[in-house]
């Protein structure tokens, strides 16, 4: 099972939006602990992988060796990617 860590930027996103859908980005990214290339995609370009949560985009750095998932970055589907482009 690989454990979850958040990085500051993605945690102040989940105090700015709604909490409702707080609540839904933070189960549907524990839910990645069992096997989290179920529901990632890659992010073209990086060794980063995308996941899709409503009209969010969650932004994650799978490290396998060491059994972790890093939440690198949270927002919204249309502003997302402007840092990775």
């Amino acid at each position: 099972m690989y454990t979850i860590e958040f990085t500051k930027n993605s945690k102040e996103f989940l105090h700015i939006i709604p909490k409702q859908d707080a609540e839904i980005v933070i189960c549907k990214i524990y839910e990645l602990r069992e096997n989290p290339f179920r529901f990632l995609k890659r992010l073209q370009g990086y060794k980063l992988w995308r996941l899709r949560i409503l009209k969010y985009r969650v932004i994650v750095d799978v490290i396998v060796s060491g059994n972790k998932i890093m939440v690198v970055q949270i927002g919204h589907c249309k502003n997302v990617y402007d840092k990775f482009g």
